[in-house]
């Protein structure tokens, strides 16, 4: 009489379960790093996106509070202000903030200096910068700059 556990179908496939164990641990390990590459992209993307569209919007609110400023000699502390406050989730430090007055309404030049010297109808630009610093530099580099400008006329 033939014995049951070394002959037939049977035993083969037990002598083949182990191996495929194996085989599944092995791929793993080797598409393990591209995923985590692509992982690793897709968010510092994201994040590099959520920067930028931070930056943008801090631009236009610091231009709008700036605008709607009552004294022009304190334009350029109001839209500072305003932008460091809109720009949450950012480092404070890598954020650049320049205010200049674009004389539309006077004629020759316009300053934030003394009350006379802006009025009504002139511009106010604002300039944001920021430097994000990537949390995988293969990908992208170790900081990418990002920037806006507004440019909006004072009631």
């Amino acid at each position: 009489m033939p014995n049951l556990r070394t002959s037939g179908p049977r035993s083969r496939r037990s002598r083949r379960r182990p191996r495929t164990r194996g085989q599944a641990l092995v791929e793993f390990a080797l598409v393990l790093p591209a995923f985590l590459l692509v992982l690793s992209g897709i968010l510092d993307f994201g994040f590099l996106l959520y920067s930028r569209m931070t930056v943008i919007s801090a631009a236009r609110e610091g231009a709008r509070q700036a605008i709607i400023a009552s004294d022009p000699t304190t334009i350029p502390g109001v839209a500072q202000g305003k932008v460091l406050s809109m720009s949450t989730g950012l480092v404070v430090g890598n954020i650049g903030v320049k205010t200049a007055c674009v004389a539309i309404a006077t004629s020759g030049s316009c300053s934030f200096a003394s009350a006379t010297s802006s009025q009504a109808g002139d511009a106010v630009q604002v300039n944001v910068n920021y430097s994000y610093h990537t949390f995988f530099p293969l990908l992208f580099g170790q900081t990418i700059d990002l920037g806006s400008s507004v440019q909006m006329v004072r009631e």
